[in-house]
């Protein structure tokens, strides 16, 4: 019978042994990869098909809050939809509002600005606005100029706005008021004679929420505070009586 090989020597074997052990020890798990970025939501960006707004039933309350004219409930409410929708120029317009409108000071001007100005960032960067917030935005923005006395800043608001909306007294008119701050009286003239041609034909946006006759808005013109050298040029009583022709 043939005989069996010699065994290793004892130090041999045990390093083979050792050797074994170690290559049966699990290598340590390679770190997970990073995660990829998350996908741009409505919170992040605006863009076609994306959803910036809180929905209507959500939004529903602050509207409501701000027709009753409680303006506190109403900054409030939307001073947690601003969070949830960053990215949001309704929310932001309708928040200008809310400041600017509850009460007829500097400090509640001061208050909106941000707000208009954010609203406006945002549309200039793709944001959406339905045309009734685009509207109070530009007439909002431009009030809140208007109140702190800086006309000029107010003006190009204005005349973006009746570019888009020929049809507003209301806009023909404070852009004659911010004209008229801004020294501009023969614009102001202009702009208020288009203001009572308007308000004659009884035309105006669907979505206004206030509306004012011929007659109101001359006798809003006879103490508005920016008209004062309006008053004294003669196209002022000439385009009142043109106006009430054949009223």
């Amino acid at each position: 019978m043939a005989s069996s090989a010699p065994s290793p020597p004892l130090g041999v074997a045990t390093a083979l042994v050792a050797a074994l052990l170690a290559c049966k020890k699990e290598a340590p798990p390679a770190p997970d990869p990073p995660p990829p970025p998350p996908a741009a939501s409505a919170a992040t960006r605006c863009g076609p098909g994306i959803d910036v707004d809180p929905g209507a039933g959500e939004f529903k309350p602050a509207v409501t809050a701000f027709k009753d004219k409680d303006y506190a409930t109403t900054r409030r409410l939307l001073a947690t939809m601003a969070d949830k929708y960053p990215k949001s120029a309704k929310v932001r317009v309708w928040a200008g509002d809310a400041h600017l409108y509850e009460k007829s000071t500097d400090a509640a001007a001061d208050a909106s600005l941000p707000y208009y100005k954010r609203a406006l960032e945002l549309h200039a960067e793709g944001c959406p606005l339905d045309e009734v917030e685009h509207y109070y935005l530009l007439l909002g923005i431009a009030n809140a100029y208007l109140r702190k006395r800086d006309a000029a800043s107010a003006v190009p608001h204005l005349e973006d706005s009746v570019k888009r909306w020929p049809n507003s007294a209301q806009g023909f008119y404070v852009l004659a008021r911010a004209q008229c701050g801004a020294g501009n009286v023969e614009g102001c003239l202009t702009s208020f004679e288009k203001a009572l041609t308007v308000a004659k034909r009884a035309q105006r946006p669907a979505f206004l929420r206030t509306h004012y006759s011929l007659d109101d808005w001359i006798r809003m013109s006879a103490r508005q505070s920016e008209f004062v050298k309006l008053r004294l040029n003669p196209g002022y009583a000439k385009a009142i009586r043109e106006a009430k022709k054949d009223d």
